[in-house]
């Protein structure tokens, strides 16, 4: 073995210890990070409130009423909750408005369709409206 070769695999030793110790920092910051109310990512991609910290775990409230445990370190990433966020109540959210504004004009436009009959006719039915 050559100092070149002595030289390169010391370098690559080093290496993977700063970059082990770097990724073991982050790891730390980000469980440090979490906290009850932000918005977690898990590892498998399922998005939610963080409810309660345990000592190993967190419990993570995807849809209102259903919660999750997870392993703290499967919490991929963490945004806090911004101010210009405002909650959604219950019963705006079961109506969607741009819904009904649909139904309601395919509704006026279907009997004006349904007509048959001589262009004379057509044209009386459109000035009508």
């Amino acid at each position: 073995m050559g100092p070149e070769l002595l030289f390169l695999l010391a370098a690559f030793v080093a290496f993977i210890l700063f970059s082990n110790r770097r990724r073991k920092v982050a790891a730390q910051q980000l469980e440090n990070s979490i906290k009850v109310g932000v918005n977690a990512v898990m590892a498998g991609g399922i998005t939610g409130v963080v409810t309660e910290i345990r000592e190993t775990t967190v419990i993570v409230e995807s849809v209102p009423g259903t919660k999750i445990e997870f392993l703290k370190a499967a919490v991929r990433s963490v945004e806090a909750p911004t101010l210009d966020a405002k909650p959604v109540k219950k019963a705006e959210a079961a109506k969607p408005v741009a819904a009904k504004k649909t139904a309601g004009t395919v509704a006026k436009k279907a009997p004006a369709a349904k007509t048959t009959g001589t262009k004379a006719q057509t044209s009386t039915t459109k000035s009508a409206k």
